[in-house]
């Protein structure tokens, strides 16, 4: 049971797998505030390779509350466990199981207010008017739903047909300490057996056809062309990992690039990188966690003009945009980047202070606790003592 004097927030989540969504959730609940909230988190399923993370953080936990796919009774289950922390907040991770099973659930058991925290955009599901439509009937269980960007809102407004007064914006964000390191980028490379002297370009994605990896390597190709001694590093694991690899062989670029699986721990290897890239197709991509974590690490970005990318990646300031899939106009830009080292210190500070001021997980933190405070009426502790003061 949950703790009277502290707001009650239960937090339902299908499974936490390797993704940005996922990472978020995850650095959100190291920042949360424990001493005006009580959190209990209910996994629909199984807790997945970053679910085990988050039960290391202490939280009360439930897990496995649906048997199988449309498992009614697990609306049941639960009800029962919403009930049992007398929760007064749902707050949904946005699968469409969540969806579905949270605001029924959350509805049943009377709890005050329902958020749906939303980290896609332009998903095609099997189905999909018809599944539109039932997202839409299910939001209107849900009291605030969350976008991950100016732009997202508009998105979500437009394309699920969600009232804007319903929808808050709060940028998907970064804990910058994590992306710190200190090694020197020569120190940093002879770690990964790169030349000390060798320009580095990374690309950090799950290997899934969405984001594109075949066209990274055919602009990797076009770099190495003008720039042989090139190093590319390509961090993530996924379905497409064979394939990859055997195209990097066909295209003879198995000297300059690097597959480095998934990592847990970028700092030490972002400190070899002069430029981060984004190759994604339009398919799925908001607001890419991984590209605010180069950008934290003092990285610019050469990034596919996808999602909401152009809210962060300011051209000749943070880094450029491309179109998706066109290899040639990638290449050009990296190119440009590598062969003018005056822009890419400025971009490197400019990314930096961007992450900093306006995608801090601190931030973030701040900005659910102050839409879940606000929506019962409660003054957080810290704007309340302000609040005196002045």
């Amino acid at each position: 049971m949950g703790n009277p004097s502290k707001i009650r927030v239960a937090i339902v989540v299908s499974h936490l797998t390797i993704g940005g969504a996922e990472q978020l959730l995850l650095e959100l609940l190291r920042h949360v505030n424990r001493e005006q909230f009580d959190y209990q988190l209910l996994f629909l399923r199984e807790p997945g390779i970053l679910g085990r993370e988050v039960l290391r953080l202490g939280f009360p936990v439930t897990t496995g509350i649906i048997r199988y796919k449309f498992d009614i009774a697990g609306v049941f289950r639960l009800v029962r466990h919403l009930k049992n922390f007398r929760a007064d907040t749902v707050f949904l991770i946005n699968h469409l199981n969540t969806l579905f099973f949270g605001v029924l659930a959350a509805k049943l058991s009377g709890v005050r207010i329902c958020i749906n925290w939303q980290n896609e955009t332009f998903r095609k599901y099997p189905f999909h008017p018809l599944t539109m439509l039932g997202r839409r009937v299910l939001h209107l269980g849900i009291d605030y739903v969350v976008a991950a960007a100016t732009g997202h809102g508009h998105y979500i407004a437009n394309e699920e047909k969600i009232p804007s007064s319903k929808i808050r914006v709060i940028y998907n964000s970064v804990d910058p300490k994590r992306f710190q390191s200190k090694l020197s980028p020569i120190e940093a490379r002879n770690h990964l057996g790169i030349p000390p002297q060798s320009p580095v370009i990374s690309i950090v994605a799950a290997l899934r056809p969405d984001k594109a990896h075949h066209v990274f390597l055919q602009a990797a190709q076009k770099v190495v062309y003008e720039i042989p001694e090139a190093h590319f590093l390509i961090i993530g694991d996924g379905p497409q990992m064979q394939f990859l690899v055997n195209l990097a062989n066909e295209m003879k670029l198995a000297n300059q690039v690097h597959f480095l699986g998934f990592q847990r721990q970028l700092g030490d290897i972002l400190a070899a990188v002069d430029i981060n890239c984004l190759s994604s197709y339009p398919q799925q991509e908001t607001l890419s966690v991984a590209a605010i974590e180069a950008m934290s690490a003092g990285i610019p970005i050469v990034c596919t003009d996808v999602g909401f990318m152009k809210e962060i990646v300011i051209p000749n300031e943070t880094g450029f945009l491309v179109p998706a899939d066109d290899p040639g106009a990638l290449s050009e830009k990296l190119l440009i980047l590598l062969q003018n080292p005056v822009l890419r210190k400025h971009m490197s500070i400019e990314a930096r202070k961007l992450v900093t001021e306006k995608l801090s997980v601190h931030k973030m933190a701040k900005g659910f606790e102050q839409l879940i405070a606000a929506a019962h009426g409660v003054m957080l502790k810290n704007e309340s003592e302000h609040t005196n003061k002045s």
